[in-house]
């Protein structure tokens, strides 16, 4: 495909992106006040956006990995305009990649076959895969940072049911007291119970959108204890320490493993630095790797055998299986 064209396609779909983006959403039916009139208008926004893409993309299992990742990480993106983002990034990267495929030379032998197959793969990776591994990062930062707050809050919330405040009350002395991203998160669940919802549920979809574990946990033994009676501010208390105790755990796995974890980088980084520092001193000896067919099979040789000691050692350092 001509890049000119690929071009005109990402300046034609940004664009009708920003264009969209400006559009105000509507205020009917969430002047009521209710949840159901704010989730039908919010309903309404999402349709007016990429309607096409958007119904071929509702009801496929990755899409619902993408929202979940999108609310866990607190971006205001659908999951049809992160897909839109993904392909402009995608086409952008097959631009610049198609320029450099075009300087390497034609594959009419095994080593250039394998040069710019690799070349294809890589490029074909990193425009499909890299805002998908971003977005993971930023979901499982905000993730972490999340169940550091938890023990905090459950602490200030079992407080203020010692001195006769309502759970409501000890959620709003939590969002009030803490810093981001948990103040905003206790808030949306105020607000959503102060709309009609009921407590239990608003709980649960806040578990929904963090997507961890020490949240259903907490969320579950907190609906339990509001429903069938009992000593909440005892049982807030304990699900503090016990998450108190399982981050303790988890940092001194991390000690334990920062000795492997720092080896296993410099085995990784050490021949890619040996490869810079010969280019550097001698570029015609090490020139040899690229021009010669040996060359190219020693290169691809250390490259399956670097990604077979990165499969090993993340596996040694691996503690969740």
């Amino acid at each position: 495909m001509d890049p000119r064209l690929i071009g005109a396609l990402i300046l034609l779909n940004v664009g009708g992106y920003a264009v969209m983006k400006m559009r105000k959403p509507s205020a009917a039916g969430v002047a009521g006040g209710s949840v159901e009139a704010t989730q039908a208008a919010m309903a309404r926004n999402k349709q007016e956006r990429f309607g096409i893409l958007s119904n071929l993309l509702r009801g496929r299992k990755g899409v619902g990995v993408i929202e979940r990742d999108l609310i866990t990480a607190g971006l205001a993106l659908k999951p049809v305009e992160f897909v839109m983002l993904n392909l402009f990034f995608f086409a952008i990267v097959l631009v610049l990649g198609a320029q450099v495929l075009r300087r390497m030379p034609a594959p009419d032998s095994f080593s250039n076959i394998l040069k710019f197959g690799g070349a294809l793969w890589l490029t074909l990776w990193i425009g499909r895969k890299l805002p998908r591994i971003i977005l993971g990062f930023l979901a499982a930062k905000r993730r972490s940072t999340l169940e550091v707050q938890l023990a905090d809050a459950l602490a200030i919330i079992s407080s203020g049911l010692k001195g006769g405040y309502s759970f409501v009350q000890g959620l709003s002395m939590a969002a009030d007291q803490l810093p981001p991203p948990i103040n905003g998160e206790f808030a949306r669940v105020i607000r959503f119970i102060q709309l009609g919802l009921d407590t239990p549920r608003a709980l649960e979809q806040m578990s929904e959108r963090i997507n961890s574990y020490d949240y259903d946990m907490t969320v579950s033994a907190t609906n339990i204890q509001l429903s069938s009676g009992g000593n909440l501010s005892t049982l807030l208390e304990t699900i503090a320490d016990t998450i108190r105790d399982r981050i303790r755990l988890r940092r001194d796995i991390a000690a334990l493993t920062a000795q492997g974890r720092m080896s296993g980088g410099i085995l990784i980084a050490l021949p890619i630095g040996i490869g810079i520092m010969l280019s550097l001193i001698n570029p015609e000896y090490f020139g040899l790797l690229f021009s010669t067919e040996l060359g190219n099979n020693l290169l691809l040789a250390a490259f399956l055998q670097q990604a077979i000691g990165i499969y090993w050692i993340k596996k040694l350092l691996d503690f969740d299986n």
